[in-house]
């Protein structure tokens, strides 16, 4: 029973956009209470994740978190400081990477790309994205049992670690 129960919660961690979405609605997103609410929701996903019986430490983690940080900076970079737009600069991430890596590194690569398109106004500097790049990859793996399968899926995790990364530093306000 608390097997399931902790497989359970790991699913906790992909509801954090949709738990942000509804706070930032009433307006409290980016008060002391919000923030607790976002981090404690990740940790309690967190901690579930790991103590999954099919989760184990392993150097996929760490590459899946560079290849997503990779993608998060290019898209930045090719959306904000050579004016290409967040779709393009994506969308040419993405081809790339495709032609380049393979297998489930291609898709990494494109999770990065959807952290990469977030706004300088949330991100006005390289440090909390590159945060949010590596976060991504990592959710990536920890969330490797939730929606597979089903459309959405990266935007999500990109979503959650974008949230996760704004909330800690304050949403680039």
């Amino acid at each position: 029973r608390r097997e399931s129960l902790s497989i359970m919660l790991h699913y906790l961690m992909i509801c954090i956009p949709l738990l942000g979405a509804a706070l930032d609605i009433f307006d409290v997103l980016f008060t002391p209470l919000g923030r607790l609410i976002i981090l404690a929701a990740a940790l309690v996903g967190l901690v579930a994740a790991v103590r999954r019986p099919s989760f184990s430490l392993c150097p996929q983690l760490a590459r899946s978190a560079l290849i997503s940080l990779a993608g998060a900076v290019l898209t930045f970079v090719l959306s904000t400081q050579l004016n290409l737009g967040a779709v393009v600069a994506s969308a040419l991430v993405g081809l790339v990477g495709a032609q380049v890596l393979q297998g489930q590194d291609q898709v990494v690569l494109y999770l990065g790309a959807f952290v990469g398109m977030s706004s300088t106004l949330r991100f006005p500097s390289l440090a909390p994205l590159i945060v949010a790049g590596l976060l991504g990859g990592c959710l990536f793996e920890l969330t490797d049992e939730c929606w597979v399968g089903v459309g959405g899926r990266l935007g999500t995790i990109a979503a959650t670690a974008v949230v996760i990364v704004l909330v800690i530093t304050g949403g680039g306000l």
